[in-house]
């Protein structure tokens, strides 16, 4: 009610101001007034003392009858004067009368007849001996009594009629403060009814907008790297995914598969387009079923009659056990196509490695292909090459060895990589990794550990050490802000959020903005609910909240808004040789463009080139991270 009591105490101030005047401005009339009227009062006496002044008589006749006249007009001294001789005088003043000096009043007169003689009267004044019965002042107080009454119900009407205002002004401030949402339809009482109206409308209309620009943000992306028939990823999402496998060391080593529907353009002559249609639909869904079962697989259509699959840290007897179960779902997959499915599917099979390239890769599995045709009948066949032992080839049983071992010796180390601003090359931050040793002094990569600890049931004890280093590394270091990466069922536990919270408790607060916290943005897509708590509680400390892995899979970027997201980070695979690349500048323009006017900040990962940075920095990425910006460098051991 600030602005309603600001008005009313202006209003208050007016009134009472207004009156005070009037009573000031009438008691000093009035007695301006009385003052005048005795000093009219004695001038007729002076003039009658004048006219008998001017008869030549040895003794004024006033003289006789002056003191008793002079007496009832309170008058304690009468002075004529004439060139400083006195002709008359006359003094009544007493001891009692002395004392009020400051009551007593002045008077000079000029004879009008005698123009040689001066008068001079001191007299109490008009207002001296006079009395205020109440009487006197009840019409004033009356009209007192009457003007406050009336502006304690113009105030009651005022506040009432700005009840209304009020409203429409906290919900203004509400609006500004990013809490429209809450405020989308307003009270019955907002004042004037029409903004209120109009605040409805715009909240509306911009929410609409809001939800507009993301089936726009997803259309996009989605046209950009969805093959529009089947709901899956494209020829350009298939080779993105590729080469960032292929550049990430966490990966090492997989298998890429191609499946081939054969002779798919005589099917659409036999069948018909719709019929065929279907078929590879219904293909699409049981591959997508299939894939899902592996973290971190990539599942497109190539081209109209080839699917491509890749399966990061599956190698050798696995890939053929995998191959085994695919093709068994393949030839007993119910199609409404009248199609013989020991003659429909080929497969051909490679064994990709970190550091090949993607023409490599692509090349040894249509060589694969070309022989599971040759071979006849539907089947699959694996490119024989030199194949190196991954070190996650590890059993559980030693795994689990080596995290125990790790735990014990609290032997977990942690690199960070720096994120630098686009506009100055200024260090904005940086986000740490854990890793460790194998049992052969040579480090593992998390990308290739954590995996295998989901597996072992050591990811939480993992996330958790993270955190406290992170923490750890705050308080004893320069602030800079950190980003650490949890898994989303570390998120999940409230058991372990809430040791998370109690850390960052004891932590200065200008500290806790330091923390960003970052999620997967797939993993964000099945958990938006579950999230949105312990997102809260972390926001309320004061840490930031971060979304990686942006714009690897197609999702609404409704969550940006709902999660309050400070800073989302593009997946490797749309930056990777961005300059070449319409599509991924494309698919980037449509992630920059769900963060407008939106605090939210974006920072590309895995920039590796001048022309990444270059084309990045032209698009507006706010920030980039890779072995572009600096290789990375071992954090100090605690």
């Amino acid at each position: 009610m600030k602005f309603t009591n600001k008005l009313i105490g202006f209003i208050v101030f007016c009134v009472l101001s207004s009156v005070g005047v009037v009573l000031l401005g009438g008691g000093v009339s009035l007695r301006g007034l009385a003052i005048e009227t005795q000093k009219q009062n004695i001038s007729r006496l002076i003039d009658v003392m004048d006219e008998q002044l001017a008869m030549e008589d040895s003794e004024p006749r006033f003289a006789f009858w002056l003191p008793e006249l002079l007496r009832a007009h309170s008058v304690l001294q009468l002075t004529v004067e004439k060139d400083g001789i006195v002709s008359y005088d006359f003094d009544a003043r007493t001891p009692d009368t002395d004392k009020v000096t400051s009551f007593l009043k002045e008077y000079h007169f000029d004879l009008k007849a005698n123009s040689d003689f001066k008068a001079k009267v001191i007299m109490l004044s008009p207002y001296y001996a006079m009395d205020y019965p109440p009487e006197l002042f009840s019409g004033v107080s009356i009209g007192l009594l009457i003007a406050i009454f009336g502006l304690v119900i113009a105030i009651h009407f005022l506040k009432k009629g700005m009840y209304g205002a009020e409203l429409l002004s906290s919900r203004s401030y509400q609006i500004l403060n990013g809490d429209h949402i809450k405020v989308a339809v307003g009270s019955e009482f907002e004042w004037p009814k029409a903004t209120s109206r109009a605040f409805d409308k715009l909240i509306a209309d911009l929410e609409d907008t809001k939800q507009e620009r993301s089936r726009f943000d997803s259309y996009m992306r989605t046209n950009a790297f969805v093959d529009p028939s089947t709901g899956i990823g494209n020829r350009d999402f298939f080779l993105n995914q590729l080469e960032d496998m292929l550049s990430d060391p966490g990966v090492i080593a997989g298998t890429a598969i191609k499946i081939e529907l054969y002779e798919l353009s005589q099917l659409n002559y036999n069948h018909g387009v719709a019929s065929v249609d279907e078929m590879v639909k219904s293909v699409s869904e049981l591959l997508s079923k299939f894939v899902d079962r592996f973290t971190g697989s990539v599942l497109a259509r190539y081209r109209g009659d080839q699917f491509v699959i890749l399966l990061p840290r599956i190698t050798g007897p696995e890939s053929e056990i995998v191959m085994k179960q695919l093709y068994k779902l393949l030839t007993r997959v119910s199609l409404s196509t009248p199609v013989d499915c020991d003659e429909l599917f080929y497969t051909g099979v490679a064994i990709y490695n970190y550091g090949e390239s993607a023409e490599e890769v692509l090349e040894s599995v249509d060589q694969a292909l070309k022989i599971a045709v040759l071979q006849g009948s539907s089947g699959w066949f694996l490119y024989e090459q030199e194949e190196q032992t991954p070190v996650y080839a590890k059993g559980t049983v030693r795994w689990r060895g080596l995290f125990d071992r790790t735990f014990k010796n609290n032997a977990f180390h942690y690199e960070e990589q720096l994120i630098l601003s686009m506009k100055d090359k200024q260090v904005l931050g940086h986000e740490i990794y854990p890793r460790l040793q194998d049992e052969n002094k040579e480090w593992i990569h998390a990308g290739v550990f954590l995996p295998m600890a989901e597996k072992c049931g050591v990811l939480k004890r993992i996330d958790r050490l993270t955190v406290e280093r992170a923490i750890s590394n705050l308080e004893k270091n320069a602030p800079i802000s950190c980003g650490i990466n949890l898994d989303i069922e570390s998120y999940l536990d409230k058991h372990f959020m809430r040791e998370v919270y109690l850390d960052i408790i004891r932590l200065p607060v200008k500290s806790r903005a330091m923390l960003h916290f970052e999620i997967h943005e797939y993993q964000i897509n099945y958990n938006l609910e579950m999230l949105l708590e312990p997102a809260k509680k972390l926001k309320a400390l004061g840490c930031c909240l971060d979304v990686d892995m942006v714009g690897k899979d197609v999702v609404n970027s409704s969550y940006i808004k709902k999660l309050d997201v400070d800073v989302i980070k593009i997946h490797p695979s749309l930056v990777r040789d961005l300059h070449k690349r319409q599509i991924n500048q494309l698919a980037i323009r449509s992630i920059l463009g769900g963060t407008v006017n939106l605090a939210t900040r974006v920072i590309a990962v895995g920039v590796e080139s001048k022309g990444e940075w270059d084309a990045l920095n032209k698009l507006g990425v706010y920030g980039a991270q890779g072995y572009f910006c600096n290789q990375l460098s071992t954090l100090a051991e605690s």
